[in-house]
Protein backbone atom coordinates (compact mmCIF):
# COMPACT_ATOMS: atom_id res chain seq x y z
CA UNK A 1 0.00 0.00 0.00
CA UNK A 2 2.90 2.56 0.48
CA UNK A 3 3.35 2.35 -3.19
CA UNK A 4 -0.18 4.01 -3.59
CA UNK A 5 0.73 6.14 -1.07
CA UNK A 6 3.53 7.22 -3.20
CA UNK A 7 1.71 7.77 -6.26
CA UNK A 8 -1.10 10.00 -3.81
CA UNK A 9 1.93 12.06 -2.53
CA UNK A 10 3.24 12.32 -6.60
CA UNK A 11 -0.14 13.62 -7.58
CA UNK A 12 -0.16 15.90 -5.27
CA UNK A 13 2.91 17.37 -5.80
CA UNK A 14 1.60 17.63 -9.30
CA UNK A 15 -0.74 20.10 -7.66
CA UNK A 16 1.71 22.50 -6.57
CA UNK A 17 3.72 22.05 -9.77
CA UNK A 18 0.31 22.99 -11.80
CA UNK A 19 -0.52 26.16 -9.14
CA UNK A 20 3.29 27.21 -10.55
CA UNK A 21 2.04 26.82 -14.41
CA UNK A 22 -1.16 28.23 -13.44
CA UNK A 23 0.16 31.34 -11.93
CA UNK A 24 2.84 31.48 -15.39
CA UNK A 25 0.21 30.82 -18.45
CA UNK A 26 -2.56 32.52 -16.64
CA UNK A 27 -3.48 36.38 -18.18
CA UNK A 28 -5.77 37.29 -15.40
CA UNK A 29 -7.87 40.65 -16.07
CA UNK A 30 -6.47 44.35 -15.89
CA UNK A 31 -8.68 46.42 -13.84
CA UNK A 32 -7.69 50.10 -14.99
CA UNK A 33 -7.26 53.30 -12.59
CA UNK A 34 -9.64 56.26 -13.53
CA UNK A 35 -10.76 59.41 -11.68
CA UNK A 36 -13.48 57.43 -10.81
CA UNK A 37 -11.81 54.49 -9.65
CA UNK A 38 -10.49 51.49 -10.42
CA UNK A 39 -13.19 49.89 -13.40
CA UNK A 40 -12.74 46.17 -15.25
CA UNK A 41 -13.38 47.12 -18.61
CA UNK A 42 -15.25 44.33 -20.64
CA UNK A 43 -12.07 43.76 -22.46
CA UNK A 44 -10.84 42.92 -18.72
CA UNK A 45 -13.45 40.95 -17.86
CA UNK A 46 -12.82 38.63 -20.71
CA UNK A 47 -9.40 38.03 -18.60
CA UNK A 48 -11.45 36.53 -15.34
CA UNK A 49 -12.73 34.20 -17.69
CA UNK A 50 -9.15 33.09 -19.08
CA UNK A 51 -7.99 32.16 -15.96
CA UNK A 52 -10.87 30.00 -15.09
CA UNK A 53 -10.00 28.33 -18.42
CA UNK A 54 -6.50 28.04 -17.96
CA UNK A 55 -6.87 26.42 -14.51
CA UNK A 56 -9.54 23.86 -16.34
CA UNK A 57 -6.92 22.70 -19.31
CA UNK A 58 -4.45 22.53 -16.94
CA UNK A 59 -6.44 20.25 -14.23
CA UNK A 60 -7.09 18.12 -17.85
CA UNK A 61 -3.85 17.33 -18.65
CA UNK A 62 -2.33 16.89 -15.92
CA UNK A 63 -5.19 14.86 -14.16
CA UNK A 64 -5.77 12.96 -17.15
CA UNK A 65 -2.12 11.84 -17.56
CA UNK A 66 -2.02 11.04 -14.19
CA UNK A 67 -4.80 8.97 -13.78
CA UNK A 68 -3.73 7.03 -16.55
CA UNK A 69 -0.05 6.29 -15.76
CA UNK A 70 -1.38 5.41 -12.44
CA UNK A 71 -3.53 3.41 -13.94
CA UNK A 72 -1.21 1.25 -15.78
CA UNK A 73 1.10 1.22 -12.83
CA UNK A 74 -1.45 0.43 -10.52
CA UNK A 75 -4.23 -1.50 -11.96
CA UNK A 76 -3.75 -4.43 -9.94
CA UNK A 77 -5.07 -2.79 -6.86
CA UNK A 78 -8.42 -2.56 -8.49
CA UNK A 79 -11.26 -0.78 -7.09
CA UNK A 80 -9.93 1.42 -4.59
CA UNK A 81 -8.09 3.51 -6.94
CA UNK A 82 -10.96 5.09 -8.03
CA UNK A 83 -12.46 6.75 -5.13
CA UNK A 84 -8.38 7.18 -3.70
CA UNK A 85 -7.47 9.27 -7.15
CA UNK A 86 -11.00 11.13 -7.65
CA UNK A 87 -10.01 12.79 -3.83
CA UNK A 88 -6.15 13.16 -4.30
CA UNK A 89 -7.00 14.93 -7.68
CA UNK A 90 -9.74 17.17 -6.09
CA UNK A 91 -7.35 18.01 -3.48
CA UNK A 92 -4.34 18.78 -6.22
CA UNK A 93 -7.11 21.07 -7.90
CA UNK A 94 -7.64 22.71 -4.68
CA UNK A 95 -3.50 22.81 -4.02
CA UNK A 96 -3.38 24.27 -7.44
CA UNK A 97 -5.97 27.01 -6.86
CA UNK A 98 -4.36 28.26 -3.54
CA UNK A 99 -0.77 28.52 -4.71
CA UNK A 100 -2.28 30.85 -7.59
CA UNK A 101 -3.86 32.50 -5.00
CA UNK A 102 -1.02 32.77 -2.78
CA UNK A 103 1.81 33.66 -5.26
CA UNK A 104 -0.54 35.86 -7.55
CA UNK A 105 -1.40 39.10 -7.79
CA UNK A 106 -3.62 40.62 -4.77
CA UNK A 107 -7.17 41.92 -4.79
CA UNK A 108 -6.61 44.96 -6.72
CA UNK A 109 -8.78 47.43 -4.31
CA UNK A 110 -6.25 46.33 -2.07
CA UNK A 111 -3.37 47.95 -4.41
CA UNK A 112 -2.12 51.29 -3.01
CA UNK A 113 -0.24 53.82 -4.66
CA UNK A 114 -1.76 53.92 -8.00
CA UNK A 115 -2.28 56.95 -10.60
CA UNK A 116 -4.85 57.58 -13.52
CA UNK A 117 -3.92 55.25 -16.40
CA UNK A 118 -2.65 52.42 -14.40
CA UNK A 119 -3.30 49.12 -15.15
CA UNK A 120 -3.53 46.70 -11.88
CA UNK A 121 -4.14 43.22 -12.43
CA UNK A 122 -6.97 40.98 -10.81
CA UNK A 123 -6.38 37.87 -8.38
CA UNK A 124 -6.30 34.45 -9.80
CA UNK A 125 -9.80 33.50 -8.58
CA UNK A 126 -11.78 30.68 -9.59
CA UNK A 127 -15.47 31.79 -8.79
CA UNK A 128 -17.51 28.32 -8.85
CA UNK A 129 -17.01 24.85 -7.28
CA UNK A 130 -17.33 23.39 -11.27
CA UNK A 131 -13.84 23.78 -12.51
CA UNK A 132 -12.16 22.14 -9.65
CA UNK A 133 -14.46 19.26 -10.11
CA UNK A 134 -12.83 18.49 -13.75
CA UNK A 135 -9.65 17.39 -12.12
CA UNK A 136 -11.10 14.11 -10.65
CA UNK A 137 -13.52 13.96 -13.94
CA UNK A 138 -10.26 13.49 -16.19
CA UNK A 139 -8.11 11.36 -13.45
CA UNK A 140 -11.09 8.70 -13.70
CA UNK A 141 -11.27 8.89 -17.42
CA UNK A 142 -7.17 8.32 -17.24
CA UNK A 143 -8.14 5.55 -15.26
CA UNK A 144 -10.87 4.48 -17.04
CA UNK A 145 -8.85 4.39 -20.07
CA UNK A 146 -6.13 2.59 -18.10
CA UNK A 147 -8.25 -0.33 -17.24
CA UNK A 148 -10.11 -0.40 -20.63
CA UNK A 149 -6.72 -0.63 -22.74
CA UNK A 150 -5.41 -3.41 -20.43
CA UNK A 151 -7.89 -5.51 -20.13
CA UNK A 152 -7.49 -8.54 -17.30
CA UNK A 153 -7.76 -6.42 -13.82
CA UNK A 154 -8.07 -9.15 -11.59
CA UNK A 155 -6.04 -8.80 -8.75
CA UNK A 156 -2.89 -10.95 -8.83
CA UNK A 157 -3.25 -14.93 -7.76
CA UNK A 158 -6.98 -14.69 -8.66
CA UNK A 159 -9.02 -16.38 -11.18
CA UNK A 160 -12.29 -16.25 -12.98
CA UNK A 161 -15.18 -18.04 -11.58
CA UNK A 162 -15.13 -20.77 -14.51
CA UNK A 163 -11.46 -21.35 -13.99
CA UNK A 164 -12.23 -22.48 -10.32
CA UNK A 165 -15.29 -24.23 -11.19
CA UNK A 166 -13.97 -26.29 -13.62
CA UNK A 167 -10.60 -27.18 -12.17
CA UNK A 168 -12.62 -28.34 -8.71
CA UNK A 169 -15.11 -30.38 -10.40
CA UNK A 170 -14.75 -32.97 -12.69
CA UNK A 171 -17.74 -31.79 -15.17
CA UNK A 172 -18.95 -35.05 -17.56
CA UNK A 173 -20.36 -34.36 -21.23
CA UNK A 174 -24.20 -35.09 -21.19
CA UNK A 175 -26.71 -35.09 -24.11
CA UNK A 176 -29.05 -32.40 -24.29
CA UNK A 177 -31.79 -34.27 -22.35
CA UNK A 178 -29.49 -34.73 -19.75
CA UNK A 179 -28.05 -38.29 -20.19
CA UNK A 180 -24.78 -39.32 -19.87
CA UNK A 181 -22.78 -39.95 -23.36
CA UNK A 182 -21.82 -43.50 -23.55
Amino acid sequence: MSTVFRWVAGVLVLGVASGFVWLLLADPAEWDVTTDGTVLTEEGAKGRFGVIVTFVLIGIVVSFVGGLVAGLKLRRIGWPLVPLFAVAALLAAVMAWRIGVAFGPPDPTSVTGTSVGDKIPQELTIDSFAPFLVWPIFALIGLLLAVYSTGDVRPKGTRRRHEVRDSQFEIEPTSPAGHKDA
